[in-house]
């Protein structure tokens, strides 16, 4: 979450709605890994916690304030991802249900790592509604900060990667307000230079390979990723494990991640760099999603698996027409994407639940959903909305979204995912992709710390 700004890249198909990359904020996206840190095992569970900061800055909050009323009231605590609330979105809520939104406050992603334990580890119910995403829902919810919600409170044709944001254990904590799921974007003149079907993208590992070095030419990469830190380079491993068929943990909580589905995952991720040689260089240095996409736009990559975002920014260069956009490539089973979605929980020490729960439900409804699309560039978090003409024409890779929600979609979200997802299982995919370790041996050290870590956290939190 990046500071309130708007000088957001705009993008404008012929005769068609705006739609504006909300890129200025979008670093969030690159720390969505920012979650409880080690020496949090037994603070969580006490009621504080301890985190690491970003590192980008910190910007100012966002306030509405509005007078008493005798009316229910709500006050709501949110990221400063998205402008629909602040124009128009507040006032259509107060009107369609008669509950006052008493304050709306946004703050910065750094802002919110410091406010949330403090208002949690105080009880405090000054703020109804909260932001959050996959690794706050699952170490807030777990800690009993969240209100759990009923299979009634949720929209009932939610799809499945913007669900995945809001649910730990297989309880829900909240409603999702945007969704934002990877897909493959691939340069079509590209493809056609190198004597390729641009309309037959990669549809497997052993294809992407083999497309992407037809298309090198160096400064020309057939693929490129955003590996510079180790929370993209944590996404990229998680992205080829659950296109194996893999996953990080099982259900008892024990790791999976270096399964001989993790160590295909990650053979298949260097050999990109190490043995085919046709992934760009730069991907290693790259710290920023949003810094793959000039470099897509401009021509000098093929190939890239990003945000929705991604359609806008390369539209503010590239002809819609020159963009393709495909669900991603699977290894051993036909696809699989990450999830970075986030959503609106309860604070669960609020005094006016009923009232809160209608601001989420209002969030998932389909008139803030058309305008989270049209104006801002995010996906749906409904299905009933996947196939509304207007919404496709403005963003289509939404139609790619849709075939992408058949498959796999997740983050593995949980308390521990700091030090075990982007800390140990993240550094060591880089060393791995550099050639320091085997795949085998990476993954092997990254789980044998990092099982420890979540042994404490399960005791602790008693989640067996």
């Amino acid at each position: 979450m990046e500071p309130q700004t708007h000088d957001h890249t705009s993008v404008e198909a012929a005769g068609q709605p705006e739609v504006t990359s909300p890129e200025g904020q979008l670093s969030r996206r690159r720390f969505l890994g920012l979650s409880v840190s080690a020496g949090a095992v037994a603070a969580v569970a006490a009621g504080a916690s301890h985190f690491k900061m970003p590192s980008h800055s910190t910007g100012t909050s966002t306030k509405r304030a509005s007078t008493s009323t005798k009316r229910a009231s709500i006050n709501i605590l949110d990221d400063n991802t998205n402008d629909v609330w602040l124009n128009g979105g507040i006032d259509q809520f107060e009107k369609q249900t008669g509950i006052k939104v008493a304050s709306y406050e946004q703050m910065s992603f750094e802002e919110l790592v410091i406010k949330l334990p403090i208002l949690f580890g105080s009880h405090s119910s000054s703020y109804d509604v909260v932001d959050t995403w996959a690794a706050w829902t699952a170490a807030y919810g777990s800690a009993g900060w969240l209100q759990q919600l009923s299979t009634s409170d949720i929209p009932a044709d939610l799809l499945p990667g913007p669900r995945d944001a809001v649910t730990w254990g297989g309880m829900v904590f909240g409603v999702p307000k945007y969704a934002s799921v990877e897909t493959m974007f691939y340069n079509k003149p590209l493809f056609e230079k190198a004597g390729l079907d641009p309309d037959k993208p990669p549809t497997n590992w052993v294809e992407l390979a083999t497309m992407a070095a037809a298309m090198k030419n160096p400064p020309i990469y057939g693929y490129v990723s955003d590996e510079g830190n180790t929370e993209g380079a944590y996404q990229a491993f998680l992205r080829a494990l659950l296109c194996c068929g893999g996953e990080m943990w099982d259900s008892n909580y024990n790791v999976r991640f270096n399964s001989p589905a993790g160590v295909n995952a990650l053979t298949h991720l260097a050999d990109l760099f190490l043995v085919q040689k046709v992934a760009d260089p730069a991907s290693l240095s790259i710290m920023n999603s949003i810094d793959l996409n000039p470099i897509f736009a401009d021509g000098t990559a093929a190939i890239m698996f990003d945000w929705p975002y991604g359609y806008a920014a390369a539209r503010a260069k590239m002809s819609a027409k020159d963009i393709g956009n495909a669900i991603i490539p699977g290894i051993t089973v036909r696809s699989a994407s990450i999830d970075g979605s986030a959503g609106f929980a309860i604070n669960a020490f609020s005094t006016e639940k009923s009232a809160a729960l209608e601001w989420l439900r209002f969030a998932a409804s389909p008139y803030a959903q058309r305008r989270i699309v049209l104006e801002e560039g995010w996906l749906p978090v409904t299905s009933s909305l996947l196939h509304e003409p207007d919404l496709v024409a403005a963003l289509p890779v939404i139609t790619t979204y849709g075939e992408q929600t058949k498959y796999v979609i997740k983050r593995y979200g949980a308390p521990w995912y700091d030090q075990v997802c982007e800390g140990y299982v993240g550094t060591n995919v880089v060393k791995a992709v550099l050639g320091q370790l085997s795949p085998k041996a990476a993954l092997d050290q990254a789980a044998s710390v990092s099982q420890p870590v979540i042994d404490t956290f399960v005791k602790s939190m008693k989640l067996k």
